[in-house]
């Protein structure tokens, strides 16, 4: 009786472990292709053609989280066990691998491993059936937020960097009185969910030497109020300035210069938001930005002072205020939760201070997904420092920045990324027609102390992109006594957009400390009607609602340009807006501080 022959086994997967239903898989050989039937979701079976060298092609058909095909060479021997003897790198750039191959009698088996285009193979997966809404500043942002902490039933766990109780979620009377406020900050609502048997934990960074709010102490050292807050300490250590400077080093000693930077909300882990804004009084502003606008006053100010900002004769205590949070439904939301979990469970396994009056986070439970699924794919990616040493949103970061190919748009606090300016200048030099717009705080990039690293960034990119600009965000208007204001909007965002295809958006800045230790928190969204729907209307904000918009993306860059052009002669006129101008950082002598502190 003729040798059965031996089978080849090609189980595909994404870097997390999911099948890739729907893969083809193919053996290219000197006598043609063998093509493999697939028997099961990521599992196919191929005969062993004769002994030699073959191409094993794989590639991810219509797999929803875009995936990286493998073309790699490998020597077969069928016979006794069939097995690949051997498997050479694959193609330039491609991380996609056959990762094992084990031998069996009568047929191997080969893992082989797809690789994501944008997403990470660090940390949580991305998942399917999300639903994801942008809310632009904090207005919006942060009235999305109170309504969903309102219709909070069981539980509220939220991470921020710095806690100010006076933060207002909403504004509706610009003139009313702190006492007829009250009822609106963060402290008041958090604790009349409380009150209503809903559990609040809040996470807080430990900043060093500042203590937490009194309101915030107030209920910490409170047992059985269901109002658990818990603080907590980077242990990061590194020097602060450069290798030039290292007596600096010396007399300062090695401190811990990193902070817990995560900006999130979970409620009734079926609710998350994850954004730049930070529960500081100062984080809100409409998407109009006006510049003589009341309710961004303090809290404390009275009625009467915020009348002589309305009517323009005096500023607000905080400048107009740009940013960005995502408000996620679905299975995703899982993996906020997670992150949560696991920083406020190893603080109670610590004895962190107010440990004992807290109690711990369970497992997330499956997730339920909203009556109408979403079509976002979504992946929660962090930053994190030891002893996670988790830097998910730098390989997002950079893998998106290589995939592009019409637009990467990025809207940052900072600019001073070593990694990111580097990426950027790669992808201009293999690709002359892509576009780059960075809108960043012009304050920032030119500060005394630290724009050497912007203008070190920026002069990264102008070597491969000959006219590289930045872009600031300003408002004008006039005040009570008819002259014309003038004033730079203070940029908080940290957005990345490419192609209207790919976005991300969190608490991570584009500089270095942001991509290697700070505890951060990005969101990963790859759905290309929800990209091109927000970078257009984002740029209507900044254009005046320029009516030749949203031909496509070449076209609409050139609006963007020419609108920068013409603003950098002066501020547009008509109706008040947001508008950008176009700048470069100024030079700076020395890099004092290391590139990864600010």
């Amino acid at each position: 009786m003729p040798r059965e022959r031996a089978k080849l086994e090609v189980l595909v997967t994404t870097p997390h472990g999911a099948p890739v239903q729907g893969a083809s898989v193919r053996l290219l050989g000197p006598r043609g292709a063998v093509v493999a039937e697939e028997v099961a979701p990521g599992r196919s079976l191929v005969v062993l053609p004769r002994r030699g060298d073959y191409e094993l092609i794989v590639e991810p058909g219509a797999s929803p989280f875009e995936l990286r095909p493998l073309r790699t060479t490998v020597f077969l021997t069928p016979g006794k066990c069939g097995s690949v003897v051997a498997a050479m790198s694959g193609l330039e750039g491609v991380r996609s691998r056959v990762e094992r191959v084990e031998c069996g009698e009568g047929k191997s088996t080969a893992h082989v491993v797809l690789d994501y285009v944008w997403f990470s193979h660090i940390g949580y997966p991305p998942t399917l059936g999300n639903r994801v809404d942008m809310f632009v500043d904090g207005e919006d942002g942060w009235r999305a937020v109170a309504e969903a902490l309102m219709e909070a039933r069981r539980s509220i766990r939220a991470t921020t960097w710095v806690y100010e109780p006076e933060l207002e979620l909403l504004r509706p009377d610009p003139l009313a009185e702190p006492a007829d406020r009250e009822a609106y900050t963060i402290q008041r609502i958090l604790e009349s969910r409380a009150k209503e048997s809903v559990l609040v934990q809040l996470l807080i960074w430990d900043p060093p030497l500042l203590p937490i709010p009194g309101e915030a102490r107030r209920v910490a050292l409170a047992a059985g109020d269901g109002f658990e807050v818990l603080t907590e300490k980077n242990p990061t250590e590194v020097p602060i300035f450069d290798a030039r400077h290292s007596l600096g080093n010396r007399l300062l000693g090695e401190m811990q210069i990193g902070s817990f930077h995560q900006k999130t909300v979970i409620v009734d882990g079926r609710i998350g938001f994850c954004g730049g804004m930070n529960m500081r009084q100062n984080d809100w502003d409409t998407r109009r930005h006006r510049l003589f606008e009341p309710r961004r006053c303090r809290f404390s100010r009275p009625s009467a002072f915020r009348a002589r900002v309305r009517d323009g004769l005096c500023a607000a205590d905080n400048p107009p205020r740009h940013d960005f949070v995502a408000r996620i439904e679905g299975p995703s939301v899982a993996h906020l939760v997670e992150n949560f979990r696991e920083r406020w469970n190893r603080l109670l396994e610590r004895g962190a201070p107010h440990a004992e009056r807290s109690t711990r986070v369970p497992p997330p439970e499956p997730a339920v997904l909203p009556e109408a699924p979403g079509r976002s794919a979504v992946q929660v990616v962090r930053t994190m420092p030891a002893p996670n040493a988790e830097r998910g949103i730098l390989d997002v970061y950079l893998r998106a920045i290589a995939a592009a190919r019409r637009l990467i748009y990025i809207e940052d606090q900072y600019f001073r990324s070593t990694y990111v300016s580097d990426a950027i200048a790669e992808a201009a030099r293999k690709n002359p027609r892509l576009s780059v717009l960075v809108l960043t705080s012009e304050a920032q990039a030119n500060h005394p102390l630290t724009g050497a690293w912007s203008h070190a960034c920026f002069e990264r990119i102008r070597e491969a992109l000959p006219d590289f600009e930045l872009y600031a965000l300003r408002c004008v208007d006039r005040d009570g006594r008819g002259k014309r204001r003038v004033q730079e909007i203070d940029h908080h965002g940290k957005l990345l957009l490419v192609d209207d295809h790919f976005v991300t958006v969190g608490s991570c800045n584009v500089n270095d400390r942001g991509f290697e230790y700070e505890g951060e928190c990005n969101v990963a969204i790859v759905d290309p009607a929800f990209a091109a729907t927000l970078r257009l209307g984002l740029f209507r904000d900044y254009l005046g609602g320029d009516p030749r918009l949203g031909k496509d993306i070449e076209h609409d860059v050139a609006i963007f340009r020419e609108h920068a052009a013409r603003n950098a002669e002066g501020p547009p006129d008509g109706d008040p807006h947001p508008y950008l101008v176009p700048f470069s950082p100024r030079p700076r002598r020395s890099q004092i501080f290391d590139r990864s502190v600010f």
